[in-house]
């Protein structure tokens, strides 16, 4: 059934070409004909969504000529495009994910913004989205290189050991006053960490599909790594119910 489907696919590629390839012009940005985001198959919905997240940050800081921005799960570059329709200032923007195919999109759609946009493809392990990779990697980033790094729906689908590496990370390559966006899914009186947890927001699909986290115990993963945690915004993401961090590199 597998090779029928994978048949069924490279013909409808030949016939009508890959989909991850397409673009769709709109308000002046490319946006992808085919889309990873959940509840985001319209333009408007899938636009506003970014600029949601942009205009929460500047609350806390704003952007500037100077900034450099790391987009840490870039996807197919929807931050990206939030950026360069609300015209934004930054220095530069550094988009990083493991799905070859949506770096390769960005690179095609969004690179042709400027050379301020960079994408780079960094294959580590993830049993959800990169199995075949042997094990996590360090970023291939300078200590403090960047004034944001910004994560959307990344740590959702980790394990606390994961993300402690990678709250490392971040907290190496960032800036001092450096702001560091964050969501997942946290809620108050609940184990820990639990992986696919029943009879929570919906049904689960494979592993890592939905990773919850008791809130004391998220926060303080930032605060033992030199974060002060600026806001705290409970299912702030409506559409996944995933609540928010804003943390400050101290």
């Amino acid at each position: 059934m597998a090779n029928i489907q994978k048949l069924i696919r490279k013909v409808k590629y030949k016939l009508f070409g890959n989909p991850y390839y397409k673009r769709e012009l709109y308000q002046g940005v490319n946006l992808p004909s085919f889309r990873e985001n959940q509840g985001l198959s319209e333009n408007q919905d899938y636009l506003q969504s970014a600029i949601d997240q942009l205009q929460a940050i500047q609350e806390h800081k704003a952007f500037e000529d100077t900034l450099s921005f790391l987009d840490f799960g870039c996807g197919q570059g929807r931050i990206a495009n939030g950026i360069k329709y609300l015209k934004l200032p930054f220095h530069s923007y550094t988009g990083v994910d493991t799905h070859e195919l949506s770096i390769n999109w960005c690179k095609k759609w969004i690179s042709i913004y400027g050379p301020a946009y960079k994408f780079l493809h960094l294959p580590a392990y993830n049993e959800r989205y990169n199995k075949q990779a042997e094990k996590l990697q360090k970023l291939p980033f300078e200590d403090n290189s960047f004034d944001m790094i910004f994560l959307n729906s990344v740590f959702s689908h980790m394990i606390t050991e994961d993300i402690q590496f990678y709250l490392d990370e971040f907290s190496r390559l960032m800036k001092t006053g450096g702001l560091l966006y964050i969501t997942g899914f946290v809620e108050e009186n609940v184990p820990e960490m639990v992986e696919n947890p029943t009879d929570y927001i919906s049904e689960n699909h494979g592993a890592l599909f939905r990773v919850r986290y008791e809130k004391s115990f998220f926060l303080k993963q930032f605060t033992d790594r030199g974060f002060t945690i600026k806001d705290f915004d409970h299912q702030g993401i409506t559409r996944t119910k995933q609540s928010v961090v804003m943390a400050i590199k101290s």
